[in-house]
Order: C-alpha cells, then sequence, then structure tokens
C-alpha cells in the first residue's frame, strides 16, 4: 500500500489509479512528487503527462525477471503513463558486456526491444499517453549538455560513496578500481533521468542505490527528484542467496542452470524446477517466489496434477495456503515444482509464439552468446 500521508487530498478515482500502477511493487519512493501531478500540478516535461523510465543494459538472454517488470510496464500503461525503455548500450560497454563489442550489444538491445513488445502484446508505441518509447542511451548521449549533466552529476561525490553504488552493476564496491569508467556509471545513469525530465524511475530492487545517488545529486543542485518505483528481485533457482540474471557466459554469475529464460520450453522448465532449491514453510524459497510474482499475478491460480495414485488434482488461489499444503504434505514437493513448471510453461508460450515467425534474432543472440 502507498503512504497515506502522500495521498491527502487525492479523490477515490486518484487514489485508484496510483494503488493500480504499483500493484505488485516492493518499494515506492517520492510518491508525493506524481499525487501532485494528479491534483492538477505541472510534470517534470512541463505538461501534465507522466513519463516514466527504464534503463537496461542489452546483456544477454532474457530471464523471469523481465516478466515481473513488463507487469509494471503494463500497469502504468494502463494508468496513462509514456513509459520509455531506455537502452544503455553504452553503459552495457562500461560494464564489459560482450566484452565491449557494440555491435554485439547494438544486436542485444534490438532482442531486447521485441522481447518487450512480446511480453505486452505490442503495445502502441510513441510519446503520447499510455504508449510505450524505445530509446538508446547513445542517441541522448549525442549533447553537450547531456555530459555537462554528468560532470554535475560527479561534482562533489567522494569515490568511496560512488563504490557503494557498485552493486548496481552487479559488482562489489572492490572490484573496479583498475577501471575508471565503472566510477562513472551512477553519474550516467542519473544524468538519463535528468535528461529525459521522467516523473517515474523504475527498476528492480538492485537499482535502488542508483536511485537514491540520482535524488542526493538532485538536492544538492536544487533540481526536479523522480518518483522512484523498485520491482521484487527473483531469487536465483539453486538458493535464495543468490539472483536470477541474464545469461551471457561471460559473468561467473550468470548460470543457466540458475535462472528461468523466457525462451525456455516445458522440458527445460520441468528439468530446471525440478532441480530449484525449496525449502519446505520458507516462503523465501525460489519456487514460492516464483509463484508469488509471476504465476499467481498472471493466471490467478496454481494448478496442481500429481500423478494417479499420489493425490488428486487441486488448484490454490493464494500463496500462503500453497505454501502451507506444501509444508503439511498435502502437496509433494515434486508436484509443487512441476505444478509452477507447468504454469510458466503457459505465461511464457505467447513468448514462443512471437519470435516463432521471426527466429533469425534469436540465432543471431545465440551465436553472440554462445561465442563469449
Amino acid at each position: 500500500m502507498l503512504p497515506e500521508s502522500s495521498l491527502s487530498g487525492l479523490g477515490e478515482l486518484e487514489r485508484s489509479s496510483l494503488e493500480r500502477m504499483f500493484t505488485g511493487c516492493e518499494e515506492v519512493i517520492g510518491i508525493e512528487h506524481l499525487a501532485s501531478i494528479v491534483r492538477g500540478g505541472p510534470s517534470h516535461s512541463g505538461d501534465n503527462q507522466i513519463v516514466a523510465y527504464i534503463g537496461l543494459e542489452p546483456s544477454g538472454s532474457a530471464h523471469l525477471g523481465w516478466v515481473i517488470l513488463a507487469d509494471t510496464i503494463q500497469n502504468m500503461l494502463d494508468e496513462g503513463v509514456n513509459v520509455i525503455i531506455l537502452l544503455a548500450d553504452w553503459h552495457a560497454w562500461v560494464n564489459d558486456k560482450f566484452d565491449r563489442d557494440m555491435d554485439k550489444i547494438g544486436l542485444a538491445g534490438e532482442y531486447m526491444i521485441e522481447v518487450f513488445r512480446a511480453l505486452l502484446d505490442n503495445p502502441s508505441e510513441g510519446d503520447g499517453p499510455g504508449e510505450l518509447r524505445f530509446m538508446k542511451a547513445s542517441e541522448l548521449m549525442d549533447s553537450g549538455a547531456y555530459w555537462e549533466r554528468v560532470l554535475r552529476c560527479s561534482k562533489n561525490m567522494s569515490l568511496s560513496r560512488v563504490r557503494r553504488t557498485f552493486s548496481i552493476m552487479g559488482r562489489d564496491k572492490d572490484s573496479s578500481d583498475h577501471d575508471l569508467s565503472a566510477f562513472f556509471y551512477p553519474a550516467l545513469q542519473a544524468a538519463d533521468i535528468f535528461e529525459l525530465h521522467v516523473d517515474i524511475a523504475f527498476g528492480g530492487m538492485d537499482q535502488r542505490k542508483a536511485h537514491m545517488y540520482m535524488r542526493e545529486v538532485a538536492d544538492r543542485h536544487g533540481w526536479p527528484k523522480a518518483t522512484c518505483i523498485h520491482t521484487p528481485m527473483l531469487p536465483g533457482l539453486k538458493g535464495k542467496h543468490g539472483r536470477m540474471d541474464s545469461f551471457d557466459h561471460k559473468m561467473s554469475k550468470s548460470d543457466p542452470n540458475n535462472a528461468i529464460l523466457l525462451h525456455d520450453g516445458l522440458e527445460d522448465l520441468r528439468k530446471k524446477m525440478k532441480k530449484a532449491y525449496l525449502e519446505v514453510g520458507n516462503a523465501a524459497s525460489p519456487v514460492f517466489e516464483i509463484a508469488k510474482h509471476v504465476v499467481l499475478p498472471r493466471q490467478g491460480e496454481i494448478k496442481v496434477n500429481p500423478n494417479p495414485g499420489y493425490g488428486d488434482p487441486s488448484i490454490w488461489t493464494d500463496l500462503d495456503s500453497f505454501v502451507d499444503a506444501v509444508g503439511s504434505g498435502d502437496i509433494h514437493p515434486l508436484d509443487a515444482k512441476m505444478a509452477i513448471a507447468d504454469g510458466l510453461s503457459e505465461i511464457l508460450l505467447p513468448i514462443s509464439d512471437y519470435f516463432g515467425t521471426d527466429s533469425q534474432i534469436l540465432s543471431s543472440m545465440a551465436r553472440i552468446t554462445d561465442s563469449q
């Protein structure tokens, strides 16, 4: 729920719109700005159009976490928000994706565009209400004003302060003393937000440090601050202490057996889920987290179909009851895993259908990831 103190003065329709916009989000920071817009105040672009942004590095094959991002995007589109997906190509270069090959990064960006079109069922594209826009960071960077903004975002920020943001790149704070460009990464990300004049900056919880850096910079310079929205992060399948990542055959943590990829078929899904970590009674286990953040929001139910003789079919519509049934033995853990695998197969079928008509980009992505 959104903080009540920030919604004072809003009518029921405006409150409901904001609640729907951020359904399923883990955290909302600075909701006061959006509340001001819906009361009739100006947006950061100077009109009444709410604009949201997410920056994503083109880096590898799409994983299940993108479904959560797509659901958040859809919620905002449904409420008339204009949403920008920024293909952070130079950010990917700084972060050593595809060995800094910009041609490969560009191809991965085109793949990312098609994945989100598939996830969002080919939404209307443009700069109007409820429309989606794709932009390249390299286009945004093609101005002196942008680089002036980067310098201002860097000024008076200590190296230790910047190091604390390195988790946004999937790095630890001591990993990049040999690479000066990495220290500009949070300033680049902050500059993106300011230069796009967005009202909402959103991403997974892993982007929280970058967004807080942006808000700190805004306070120092008296610049408008975007509302920050953070979505849940899915853990890796092997345990609750990792996270689900794109597999790019380069980073040691990028393990295809630790993630559900959007192009996995039923056989792969069942194989991966069979090996997935499930601690009976622990709702934070990866299997239950996928049920909570993907299967139940998308399908509204979990269908359990044990082998004949080992139990009766059952349908579950809330996570707590499902977790309790596994804990009590009413559902065998393997049957619970297969139920989630089958649910994911149905959810991902439109992705398969979308790319089935044009597999060229998938073949190209396979070549550039396998070559690393």
